[in-house]
């Protein structure tokens, strides 16, 4: 502490660093701050604009009863369809099968050709208790369906969708 000029260049170099320290302390917090605002980048929290989510495509979904055959190796099985859409269908049945395992299915239609499609099983309510089933079943997606088959669902779907409208 003799020399006076030691003291006056240990303060100063403190007061810097204490400067430093706050500048960067600011910064961190304006950074938060602007993050809590939804702005991730930074800057004003009015260039940020919400915007909705793209929309979904909606499938047409009929509400349907008919027959089907499912085909398998140990043979036929008679099953019903209650609901149907181009991708695939609910089919009841009361011992559904497993999930993963694929087969041939023939719907009958009223009033049209039957038409026979590759499926596989997406989900099923063999674990849900009886008394809390509508339709003991399974929902099924149908695999590469050919142009032809593709068609003849879609116009199946808007076909009865069409008519129901009507009635209401």
């Amino acid at each position: 502490m003799k020399n006076p000029n030691f003291l006056i260049l240990v303060l100063s170099i403190l007061t810097i660093t204490l400067c430093v320290v706050f500048i960067v302390i600011y910064k961190i917090l304006s950074r938060f701050k602007s993050q809590t605002k939804g702005n991730p980048d930074g800057g004003k929290s009015s260039d940020f604009k919400l915007s909705a989510p793209k929309k979904m495509p909606v499938v047409e979904r009929l509400k349907l009863e008919c027959p089907a055959l499912i085909e398998r190796p140990r043979g036929f099985t008679k099953v019903g369809i209650k609901e149907i859409s181009i991708s695939g269908a609910f089919v009841t049945c009361p011992r559904p099968l497993p999930l993963g395992e694929t087969f041939q299915i023939k719907i009958f239609f009223k009033e049209e050709t039957s038409l026979a499609l590759k499926a596989d099983v997406l989900w099923n309510n063999n674990n849900v208790p009886k008394d809390q089933i509508v339709a003991r079943g399974m929902k099924v997606r149908f695999l590469q369906p050919s142009d032809d088959e593709r068609h003849i669902l879609k116009n199946i779907v808007s076909d009865r969708l069409k008519q129901n409208r009507g009635k209401i």
